[in-house]
């Protein structure tokens, strides 16, 4: 890494980080998507089928 300089370093940097969020912003979508799932037939369960 001795070969990178300070801009390529940040550059590189940035790539990484921009990866990184959209790994976790898909992981929050697949635990945010089961989650809703539970609780859809959760409150199903307990008031029964929405009117429309």
């Amino acid at each position: 890494m001795s070969d990178l300089s300070g801009s390529q370093l940040l550059f590189y940097g940035g790539i990484a980080v921009m990866i990184l969020a959209a790994m976790l912003a898909g992981l929050c979508a697949v635990f945010f998507a089961i989650q809703g799932k539970r609780l859809g037939k959760r409150l199903e369960q307990e008031y029964g089928k929405p009117l429309s």
